[in-house]
């Protein structure tokens, strides 16, 4: 079980979905939904985040229910 230890010292998170474009919040990098791996390793390999977390999402949306890919990353 999880101790919280892998947390530690963790101030900045960020969160990318597979619904939704994300803008690096410290570059001009862009990615759209399609590119979830990409976005995820550019902010580990580019500006050293570690990967807290990463499963999915279920949302029910105007009488629909949609679900995606979410991964957390910290500094």
């Amino acid at each position: 079980m999880p101790t919280g230890t892998q947390y530690k010292g963790i101030k900045h998170v960020v969160c990318i979905r597979t619904n939704l474009e994300t803008n690096c919040e410290h570059c001009d990098m862009k990615f759209d939904y399609h590119q979830f791996t990409e976005a995820i390793n550019h902010y580990i390999e580019q500006h050293g985040y570690k990967l807290l977390y990463i499963g999915s999402e279920t949302q029910y949306i105007e009488k629909a229910i949609h679900s995606f890919s979410v991964a957390f990353l910290g500094k």
